[in-house]
């Protein structure tokens, strides 16, 4: 397969990051033939966080990320979803999976969903709720204002397997979120639909202080559909401390995917 003809690989980073975290992955992907799209959402570090919720992210990313790669530059995608990304990657592409569109005469799609320590939420399930209820001691509510979180210890939750010398570079990385994308409903997800069959993939992080992996089990068992599951010994961010072995990984399902 030429590289024009490889689907483009959208990443949907976690609350509190962005795409370009994601960037030690980027030489590995390249070099295989797979180009990435940033699929960033309003409710990261946003001007008024009052303003912003779950379904505004989801409508954010299908409206202004997959529909214009889908219908106006004929990319085929597969969605790669960290985190609460796993919420909005999972809401944007309802109704957009290649053989759904390809249904209605369209010749673009979306291959596959891939989480990486993904959240996953049910149809008017907020984040808040699925994961029990109370925000674990972590998230720093209304910091550094209203309506705004962050997590601290940084690197204790979220790089704990990560070389401590790396801080300095790793700590800019986490932006303040708004905490009314994690307490507002969720909409209907993709993973729920049956044109998603074989496409779901999910990096199981065992070793992870931010979701941890029984948590992240939970999750895989409500939503009652196949996942493909493969586990990896890391914490929380896998896309930095160990970004080869992640990529590789992503190659195989994206390529699974592709022969489907």
């Amino acid at each position: 397969m030429s590289s024009t003809n490889r689907p483009v690989i959208v990443i949907v980073p976690g609350a509190f990051g962005t795409p370009q975290g994601f960037e030690k992955l980027f030489p590995d992907l390249s070099q295989a033939g797979y180009t990435t799209h940033p699929g960033a959402y309003p409710s990261c570090n946003p001007s008024d966080p009052a303003t912003v919720s779950a379904a505004q992210d989801i409508a954010f990313l299908r409206d202004n990320v997959l529909l214009p790669l889908l219908d106006q530059e004929g990319k085929d995608i597969v969605i790669l979803a960290h985190s609460y990304g796993g919420v909005v990657g999972g809401g944007a592409a309802r109704g957009l999976a290649k053989g759904t569109r390809s249904a209605e005469g369209k010749s673009t799609g979306v291959l596959g969903l891939i989480y990486v320590a993904g959240n996953i939420t049910l149809e008017g399930e907020s984040l808040f709720i699925a994961v029990g209820g109370a925000y674990p001691p972590f998230i720093k509510v209304d910091t550094p204002s209203q309506g705004l979180a962050v997590i601290e210890p940084a690197m204790e939750v979220l790089y704990n397997d990560c070389d401590r010398a790396l801080a300095p570079e790793l700590d800019p990385m986490m932006q303040p979120h708004a905490l009314r994308a994690f307490e507002t409903p969720a909409t209907a997800p993709a993973w729920a639909e049956s044109a998603f069959d074989g496409r779901r993939a999910y990096v199981r992080t065992l070793d992870d202080c931010c979701n941890p992996a029984s948590l992240q089990d939970l999750w895989l068992a409500k939503s009652k559909v196949e996942w493909e599951v493969v586990d990896f010994k890391t914490g929380h961010m896998p896309f930095v401390s160990q970004p080869q072995a992640l990529a590789e990984q992503i190659i195989k399902f994206v390529e699974g995917f592709v022969a489907k």
